[in-house]
């Protein structure tokens, strides 16, 4: 278990302020933090209120940090690292020359495709997405963009068409399952990872064979290159989010005191 001066040093470097900040906004001196984070002293208890309002946490959290304290992404990324889901390889300790891969395989609970959909779906409304469908591609972007609708509905309350796209017709010649687009509607479509971007454009005109359709946005876990994003962007007026870049994996790495 942390200590409380610990404690108060992960949560304030994950909130990213200084000690003459935080020291501003609770009413003490940042000599005084740094003597809590150092160890020399303990906070008075009667601030215990206002530091743990502060941080966004419980009093108790104070006393054993916990993860609700850091940013979506930074949540995300732990969950992925517990997982097994992101591998991450740091070359003799050096951020600059970090690595890590990533399985969509090992999304295999129903907790998996809940957390993702929740993170997907905070994306979308992060991004003011104006949509009216979600679809997902074949085969894992079918179960991250069902989990999105789900998560959309039983956490805003928002109702959106849903679809996802066959490999094969089936016996009825039909190449897309559930909802069938119509002309002007907004697509929002979800995969896992984009690298070049032909199969998510090839799959983007399977639909437009349907329909006369937008595409809203297109959301995936991360990008392997940009040459995908710039294609898709350019082709269908559209803008790529990743719920994770480098840059992300990177700082996460390097706060993985407080992460892990």
């Amino acid at each position: 278990m942390n200590s409380i001066g610990r404690t108060i040093q992960c949560l304030r470097k994950a909130k990213g302020v200084t000690q003459e900040k935080m020291a501003q906004q609770i009413g003490v001196t940042f000599q005084a933090i740094s003597k809590w984070e150092n160890e020399y002293t303990l906070p008075d208890i009667m601030l215990l209120p206002a530091i743990a309002e502060y941080f966004g946490v419980s009093i108790d959290d104070l006393f054993q940090y916990k993860w609700n304290a850091l940013t979506g992404k930074e949540r995300l990324i732990h969950f992925m690292l517990k997982n097994r889901i992101l591998t991450v390889n740091e070359e003799d300790g050096k951020e600059s020359r970090l690595s890590y891969s990533i399985n969509t395989e090992h999304f295999a609970t129903n907790l998996h495709l809940n957390t993702i959909g929740e993170a997907f779906a905070e994306c979308l409304l992060d991004n003011h997405v104006d949509f009216d469908a979600i679809a997902g591609l074949a085969y894992h972007g079918i179960g991250f963009a069902a989990a999105t609708a789900a998560a959309l509905q039983s956490h805003y309350g928002m109702t959106a068409y849903f679809c996802y796209d066959r490999m094969t017709p089936n016996a009825r010649g039909r190449s897309i399952c559930g909802h069938t687009p119509c002309d002007g509607e907004r697509f929002v479509f979800i995969n896992g990872m984009l690298d070049s971007g032909r199969t998510m454009d090839e799959r983007i005109a399977r639909l437009q064979e349907y329909a006369d359709i937008e595409v809203a946005a297109v959301l995936v876990i991360a990008e392997t290159g940009a040459s995908g994003r710039r294609m898709i962007e350019e082709k269908y007026h559209t803008s790529v989010f990743s719920l994770l870049n480098d840059e992300d994996i990177c700082k996460a790495m390097q706060r993985r005191n407080v992460l892990l």
